[in-house]
């Protein structure tokens, strides 16, 4: 699961625009693995996420190191877990191949198949980020269509399905709901907020926005006034009626009680906020006004009960049980991997060369 999550972190983060020489034959199958079998397009496919991953890593060891040099990182001179680079590079393109074989092979095993439902949000994901966000730019130019990007992450879908056939409410492996509870309140708070950052503001400027946010607090704190009315005040909406939140739609799906509320999460989540520590030493319902780092700005913040709301519950519910299972499932997941037969065409994977991906500046030139 840990490799879903870098893909769409890095992707999301860089949008890099690259291209690599070469060509191959359509459908060309260049690795196996059980009784997947994945073409040419597809294994450049994970070079590139490969080849991303590789460079994510090389930036956050030295953002960590003091002494590294700020000059431009010639990549293929680094080193990743003592392997050259574009050695690690391919290395870990099969890897994920691996994976996917894997969590397909056991799904089919266990007679689990995608929903059309689950089809078509991966499609529709894919499709959406390949015409708004890129990646027709970012992958076209290597050889990859969007057919085969979709079916890459379509069958990524596959490793969350086993997941849940497993650890989910239902699964064999089930979590007690005690657990689940217990780390929900751990690494989740549920918080009203509203927030000011400066960038150009006067000092003046800057203590009146202070001076507003210091007065809702005190408005909050004696109960003179709703988060409902500040928040449409603040947002320059002051005659927004204020509705009662319901928790059920219509049709019997669920709405969150506080409609203005943000999930705020530890460090190790997918929800990390800078503010979930001094939050989560607060008593529900208390008020607090936290200033940000360099006197960036304000946050205006009101805990909430999570567990009081079943809308978030349920909504955080599958991230909670990845932060307690992924590290076993993974670990089971590589060990099965490892018992597929793999074989690989030399020459379908050997004329995708690590170094001949080109990086272009944001113009393409």
């Amino acid at each position: 699961m840990k490799m879903l999550k870098r893909i769409s972190a890095i992707l999301l983060v860089g949008m890099f625009l690259f291209s690599v020489a070469g060509c191959h034959p359509k459908d060309e199958i260049a690795v196996t693995v059980g009784n997947e079998k994945f073409t040419s397009a597809y294994y450049m496919c994970s070079l590139i996420y490969a080849d991303m991953e590789a460079r994510q890593k090389v930036d956050e060891a030295k953002a960590d190191d003091e002494n590294a040099d700020a000059a431009e990182t010639d990549y293929y001179a680094e080193k990743i877990d003592k392997t050259d680079f574009s050695k690690w590079v391919k290395n870990r393109a099969l890897e994920m191949l691996k994976e996917i074989a894997a969590y397909k092979t056991k799904c089919s095993e266990e007679k689990l198949t995608l929903s059309e439902e689950e089809k078509n949000n991966a499609e529709m994901y894919a499709s959406y980020y390949w015409s708004n966000y890129g990646y027709a730019q970012l992958f076209e130019p290597n050889g990859v269509s969007e057919a085969t990007f979709k079916k890459y992450m379509t069958d990524a879908s596959y490793a969350n399905l086993y997941f849940d056939h497993l650890y989910g409410k239902e699964g064999t492996k089930a979590l007690s709901d005690e657990t689940v509870a217990q780390t929900m309140q751990e690494k989740f708070l549920l918080a009203n907020q509203l927030e000011v950052t400066f960038s150009e503001e006067t000092d003046e400027e800057k203590a009146a926005k202070k001076a507003q946010l210091d007065g809702y607090v005190t408005a909050l704190q004696k109960g003179t006034r709703t988060f409902e009315e500040i928040y449409h005040e603040f947002n320059g909406n002051e005659h927004q009626e204020d509705a009662e939140a319901e928790t059920e739609a219509d049709d019997g799906t669920l709405k969150p009680i506080n409609e203005h509320a943000a999930v705020l999460g530890a460090e190790d989540t997918s929800y990390a906020s800078e503010n979930f520590e001094t939050a989560k030493a607060m008593a529900v319902g208390e008020v607090k006004l936290i200033e940000k780092a360099d006197n960036a700005g304000y946050t205006l913040v009101v805990k909430l009960d999570l567990a009081a709301d079943p809308y978030y519950v349920d909504q955080l519910d599958s991230a909670v049980r990845h932060l307690i299972a992924d590290e076993a499932y993974e670990k089971d997941m590589q060990d099965f991997a490892k018992t597929l037969k793999f074989s690989a065409k030399k020459s379908a994977i050997d004329q995708f060369k690590v170094k001949k991906i080109v990086y272009p500046t944001a113009n393409g030139q």
